[in-house]
């Protein structure tokens, strides 16, 4: 053993690995390399603070000013026209449950722009559910009721209220056979649940024109009698047709 250590000693040179000016100068680089990678650390964590701090960043992202001798606006804009009807429930409806709000229809019912056309009845009967806030037998609750309901007997005919052209026609389970009818002047009339129809597209008709049939109510507004579901439009908004009826 002690051969092969005195064999290891004359292996190994006797002078040191490093001088001391090289080991200063060795120590002077790591110096001004640590003093880089200070810097660096420095500016990696003020940048990402830059990024992440919310008193930074989270600021509005809109600032608008008013325009110079100008107050400031508060409050909501007004609308440009008035609206009528109901846009809340009614107070006497407000604990009741499932009440729906509904959109309030445009001014000019009786007046503003024109008078009301004047529509005969349609179909012969009496007035069930009438326009506005009423219980939805199909849905359980209280909702906007756009027109009226004429109660008749299933197979009645149903007849044009006034001069027009038909729009539209279309079928569906909520509605059966539903007719819209133009009568110019922004005015149009709504037919619904009929069974069946005696008039197309384009047709012109007249007051008092069989129009077709009644039937069941839709799924719309099942668990109702029988009846024709009636609305009057003016400028495609619902306003209530009853005025209007002769």
């Amino acid at each position: 053993m002690l051969k092969i250590l005195a064999s290891w000693k004359k292996l190994l040179p006797r002078r040191p690995l490093l001088r001391p000016a090289s080991l200063e100068r060795l120590q002077r680089a790591l110096k001004r390399r640590g003093l880089y990678l200070v810097l660096l650390a420095l500016l990696f964590g003020g940048s990402y603070y830059l990024v992440t701090s919310d008193a930074v960043f989270k600021k509005p992202a809109v600032q608008t000013f008013p325009l110079a001798g100008q107050p400031a606006f508060q409050g909501t804009a007004a609308p440009r026209e008035p609206l009528t009807g109901s846009t809340t429930v009614p107070p006497e409806l407000q604990d009741q449950p499932g009440a729906h709000t509904a959109p309030a229809t445009a001014a000019g019912q009786a007046g503003n722009d024109e008078a009301l056309p004047s529509l005969a009845l349609p179909v012969a009967g009496k007035i069930g559910k009438g326009y506005g806030f009423t219980y939805a037998p199909a849905f359980g609750d209280y909702r906007f009721h756009a027109g009226v309901d004429l109660e008749a007997p299933a197979g009645s005919e149903v007849k044009a209220a006034a001069t027009g052209v038909v729009k539209q026609v279309e079928h569906s389970d909520a509605w059966r056979y539903r007719l819209i009818l133009d009568h110019g002047n922004g005015y149009q009339t709504v037919y619904a649940h009929l069974s069946n129809i005696k008039v197309a597209k384009g047709d012109k008709v007249q007051p008092g024109t069989v129009l077709g049939q009644l039937g069941d109510p839709g799924t719309a507004e099942a668990g109702t009698p029988a009846h024709l579901h009636l609305e009057l439009l003016k400028n495609g908004k619902a306003v209530d047709p009853v005025p209007a009826l002769q």
